[in-house]
C-alpha cells in the first residue's frame, strides 16, 4: 500500500489562511486608520469654520457696541439739548408773565371794585381790595378763576367797612399764579 504525506499541503493551507487572514487585518486597520484620519479632518475643518464664525461675530459685536455708544452719546446730547430749551422757554415765559399777569389781573377787576394791596411770594399771591357789595366781589373772583394766569382762586375774608360815609367791603383773595407755557414743557427723555 502506498502511502500519502498531506501534511505539507495542510501546512501551506494553514500559512495560506494565516497569510489571508493577516492582510484582511492589515487592510481593517489600514482602513479604519483612514477613517480615523478623515474623521480628524473633518473635526480640524469644522473648528476652523467655527472658530471663524466666532471671529466673525466678536467683530459684529464691536461694531454694534461702537453703534451703541453713539446712539448713548446722541441720546445724551438730546436730553442735554432738551433741557436747555426747557430753560429757554421757561426764561421766556417768566420775562413776559408779570406783565401779562397784571394785564389780566386789570381785565378780571369789575368797575365797582378797587384793589388795595398786591403781594407776591413765589407763586402765591394776595390780593386785597375795596368793593361796593358781595356781587362785585364775587365777579371779580369768576374772572379770576376764568383767567389761564390764575389757579386755586380763594376768597379769605370780607368785612362791612365805611369810608367817606359809604358802606364798603373789604376783602381779601388769595391765588396761585401759572404762567402759561412754563408748565406745557416738553418732558425730558427718561434715562436708560
Amino acid at each position: 500500500m502506498i502511502r500519502i504525506n498531506l501534511l505539507p499541503v495542510r501546512t501551506t493551507k494553514r500559512q495560506e489562511t494565516v497569510r489571508s487572514q493577516l492582510i484582511l487585518g492589515g487592510v481593517g486597520a489600514a482602513a479604519i486608520v483612514i477613517l480615523l484620519v478623515m474623521l480628524h479632518a473633518v473635526m480640524i475643518a469644522r473648528v476652523a469654520s467655527a472658530e471663524s464664525d466666532v471671529r466673525e461675530l466678536q467683530t459684529e459685536v464691536d461694531r454694534m457696541k461702537a453703534i451703541a455708544a453713539q446712539a448713548e452719546q446722541a441720546e445724551k446730547l438730546k436730553i442735554d439739548l432738551q433741557t436747555k430749551l426747557n430753560v429757554i422757554k421757561r426764561l421766556k415765559a417768566n420775562r413776559a408773565g408779570p406783565v401779562r399777569m397784571l394785564d389780566e389781573l386789570a381785565q378780571a377787576t369789575p368797575d365797582k371794585l378797587s384793589l388795595t394791596s398786591l403781594d407776591q411770594k413765589k407763586d402765591t399771591l394776595k390780593f386785597g381790595g375795596i368793593a361796593v357789595s358781595n356781587e362785585v366781589i364775587s365777579q371779580f373772583l369768576s374772572n379770576l378763576e376764568q383767567s389761564d394766569y390764575f389757579e386755586d382762586v380763594y376768597l379769605n375774608s370780607i368785612e362791612q367797612d365805611e369810608r367817606n360815609g359809604v358802606q364798603v367791603k373789604v376783602f381779601s383773595v388769595s391765588a396761585r399764579l401759572v404762567v402759561p407755557g412754563v408748565d406745557d414743557e416738553v418732558p425730558e427723555p427718561a434715562k436708560r
